[in-house]
């Protein structure tokens, strides 16, 4: 399989594995710590404690803003920081700089189009994994399978009401927050870093793998863990293939945004499959469904395959 040829100029400063293994775990480490200290900072001790499990109206700005701002202090700015390291550029925004993260000038959004559309294809598959493990791992891991289900209904939760708007301008803020942000700061440091440095420590799809799954142990959901690291594989295979971060970043902009909208759309921020999976995944219907955007998904991967949809 032909991948995009990384330059290399930058090779005598090019972190090892296991360098770049802990670059890694300190900045993943840091995130949870960076955003506890920033709600600590501007928040009001036991009240604004108990307002991150019970958020209530007017804790909504805050609490977005900390998300935001925790995403930019501990993800992208340290990526900057080590790219200008890397390419011996005093200037984070350097073109060496930002070319060494992929962020490249010229942008092809037919290309991306077929990208980003390749993300919706997969969602049928991610919802029949998510429904699979409802219907039956969890249930036969018993105490510790119930826990999981709970601590991600916490989660979804309190994501919904983190999202609540009452404005445009509030719909933006929620957009910019939920959708533009962890597009950005995440995909800089997980494809533009991450999976390009592990990229010179050992295969491609390796690196996909593993930058794929990692990307997935970041969100700290058990529950979510094999869905977001298909998610992060596909991701990271069109990464692989053009080496431009506006694609990812367009992907994962797009797979936010839609879930987004979903939740604000719907009473209990599953519109379309309900409270029942089962009664989807058991039916001839939904696996014809999931068989055919399949296909088309594997469509999708085979053309960033042809020379046509590769940069070098």
């Amino acid at each position: 399989m032909q991948t995009f040829s990384f330059s290399d100029h930058f090779a005598a400063k090019r972190p090892s594995f296991f360098t770049n293994t802990l670059v890694l775990i300190s900045i993943m480490v840091l995130y949870p710590i960076a955003g506890a200290a920033l709600f600590s900072l501007v928040g009001a001790g036991h009240q604004a404690s108990s307002a991150l499990l019970h958020p209530v109206r007017g804790m909504l700005p805050l609490l977005r803003m900390i998300q935001s701002v925790g995403q930019i202090l501990v993800l992208a700015l340290p990526v900057l920081l080590l790219a200008g390291w890397h390419t011996g550029k005093k200037n984070p925004f350097s073109p060496e700089s930002l070319a060494f993260l992929g962020i490249r000038r010229r942008v092809d959004f037919g290309p991306v189009a077929f990208a980003v559309s390749g993300i919706f294809l997969l969602q049928p598959l991610l919802y029949t994994v998510t429904a699979l493990q409802d219907i039956y791992l969890w249930p036969s891991l018993g105490n510790a399978g119930a826990e999981v289900v709970r601590q991600r209904d916490v989660m979804d939760l309190f994501i919904k009401e983190l999202a609540q708007v009452g404005t445009f301008p509030e719909f933006l803020s929620v957009v910019f927050v939920f959708a533009l942000t962890p597009a950005v700061c995440e995909e800089l440091f997980f494809r533009g870093y991450i999976q390009q440095n592990y990229n010179r420590s050992m295969s491609t799809g390796r690196a996909i793998l593993l930058t794929g799954c990692v990307f997935a142990f970041f969100h700290l959901s058990a529950a979510n863990l094999l869905p977001l690291a298909l998610l992060g594989c596909y991701i990271g295979y069109i990464y692989s293939r053009t080496g431009n971060i506006a694609f990812p970043f367009f992907i994962h902009l797009a797979n936010n945004l839609a879930a987004l909208l979903l939740l604000l759309c719907s009473g209990e921020g599953d519109l379309i499959l309900g409270s029942h999976p089962e009664n989807f995944v058991n039916t001839p219907l939904w696996w014809f469904f999931v068989a055919g955007s399949s296909l088309l998904l594997i469509k999708v991967l085979l053309l960033f395959s042809a020379p046509l949809f590769t940069e070098g």
